[in-house]
């Protein structure tokens, strides 16, 4: 698995895939300008403003609604819906 690192373009997974590995922040992006996010606030669809691209997955992270599923649509989140 490919990980932005700043340091360099991708850091590769060292094999173990017994043990945690760490994003080192809350968005893992792909080279079209989507990413997956982990949002740490409340999100309220449709409602929650964003900026990140249309496409990028955020699921959150906070107490109301852990781990809810939301598609951005370019500038609100939406709800995540298996068409």
């Amino acid at each position: 698995m490919a990980l932005s690192n700043g340091g360099s373009t991708y850091q590769f997974s060292d094999g173990n895939l017994d043990a945690a590995k760490s994003l080192g922040g809350t968005t893992l992006l792909s080279a079209t300008g989507a990413g997956l996010y982990f949002l740490d606030t409340a999100v309220t669809a449709n409602v929650t403003t964003t900026t990140v691209s249309a496409g990028s997955i955020g699921v959150t992270t906070n107490a109301t609604g852990v781990g809810a599923m939301f598609i951005s649509d370019g500038a609100k989140w939406q709800f995540a819906v298996v068409a």
